[in-house]
């Protein structure tokens, strides 16, 4: 079975926040493409709902707290033009890592799904 994680994050954009979200959105991005251990990220966005949904794919839970630990300021520049509606994470995460993800879970915005079986290629 493999270990990696794919997270999907359903996000509420503040009105009047649409380009300055966009802006450290990219950002963002730009600075997770250079340095941070994810194996895919994507960000779509609905400017008609003000909603916008990132997906992003680990290869483990130590990469999820690699991120985590390395890209806190993008995140919360990025938090601070939106809020979290949803999360949702798909496989299975380590001890670490769902402690991450408990406020989301008790607070009923957050789901860990695990995962029975499947395969990557890349």
């Amino acid at each position: 079975m493999t270990e990696q994680l794919l997270f999907r994050n359903l996000m509420r954009i503040t009105p009047g926040h649409l380009e300055p979200f966009r802006e450290a959105v990219r950002s963002a991005i730009a600075f997770v493409e250079e340095h941070a251990p994810q194996l895919m990220v994507q960000t779509f966005i609905d400017e008609k709902e003000m909603q916008a949904v990132s997906i992003q794919l680990y290869r483990n839970s130590e990469d999820v707290l690699r991120h985590w630990q390395m890209s806190d300021a993008h995140i919360n520049d990025v938090s601070a033009h939106c809020s979290v509606e949803r999360l949702e994470v798909y496989g299975n995460p380590s001890k670490e890592v769902a402690a991450g993800l408990a406020p989301f879970i008790n607070d009923g915005r957050g789901s860990i799904m695990p995962s029975l079986v499947g395969f990557s290629r890349f």
